[in-house]
């Protein structure tokens, strides 16, 4: 068993808001059907018995997406039994969940709401957010609730050239050394992926016709680590830092805040 920081599976690759320069590219209205509690056990027993991850996250896109939320939570614990469970969603779609704070306590579940803005049409929303949350605090004693401020530490991911997301050309070792994505191992696939970045990458290239584009070849030829993978190849995929493909993203934090995320169009 080898031991790694955190371990991420989408519940929804799409999202009902549109947040510039999302790290998922869920801005983007990714394709892509919605992972089934089926789905999820088969890509859990492929990995749960080789990989411990102090930190197993359910997110998207946006996990309330997810018809069988309330399923994949309680998967989630039996096969990640040791690991940190963490639900991160926007929030906007809790009354389809009814059954979800309950769940949370069941499964030791800490959700983590992200607010992604301050335009006025968004806060509005949110408040309604935030008062459901209250709510649960006072019926749930036991429930763990953050509110992150994610909007604060909002940064650049990729270009913008004539309309398209275009890479970044850095030095590996110098983007490696500041991304905020660097254990964020996604499961995707049943494969192992280093970063929601490569995992998602063909999902966006798709959507927006951006395979005629040579700059984006390094994220093309990666390869995801699969479930064949020898525990010595496993071991090399998860101690590896800089790797080629880290060029193709920044080599310094530049923020950036977005236009109101419940407004789409503009990328």
């Amino acid at each position: 068993m080898i031991d790694i920081p955190a371990l991420e599976y989408h519940l929804a690759h799409g999202c009902n808001l549109s947040c510039q320069q999302c790290s998922h590219y869920s801005n983007f209205r990714l394709a892509g059907k919605l992972p089934t509690p089926a789905d999820a056990r088969r890509e859990y027993s492929s990995w749960s018995n080789r990989v411990r991850p102090r930190r197993f996250a359910l997110l998207g896109g946006e996990p309330l997406l997810n018809p069988h939320l309330i399923e994949h939570l309680r998967l989630a614990r039996q096969y990640w039994s040791d690991s940190n469970l963490m639900l991160v969603t926007n929030g906007f779609f809790f009354d389809r969940h009814p059954e979800l704070p309950a769940t949370l306590v069941d499964t030791n579940c800490r959700l983590e709401v992200s607010q992604h803005g301050t335009h006025q049409p968004y806060v509005d929303r949110f408040n309604t957010v935030k008062r459901t949350v209250w709510q649960w605090r006072a019926d749930y004693p036991a429930i763990r609730i953050k509110i992150r401020q994610s909007h604060r530490g909002w940064m650049q991911q990729y270009r913008v050239e004539d309309g398209k997301p275009m890479p970044f050309d850095s030095k590996p070792e110098t983007a490696y050394r500041i991304c905020m994505q660097k254990t964020c191992t996604q499961l995707f696939r049943e494969r192992l992926w280093k970063c929601p970045a490569l995992a998602y990458f063909a999902l966006m290239e798709q959507r927006l016709k951006l395979e005629t584009i040579p700059a984006w070849q390094l994220f093309r030829d990666y390869k995801a680590c699969p479930a064949s993978a020898s525990d010595e190849e496993l071991q090399t995929f998860v101690e590896a830092k800089a790797i080629p493909q880290c060029g193709l993203c920044p080599s310094k934090r530049v923020p950036f805040k977005h236009r109101d995320p419940t407004q789409s169009g503009k990328i």
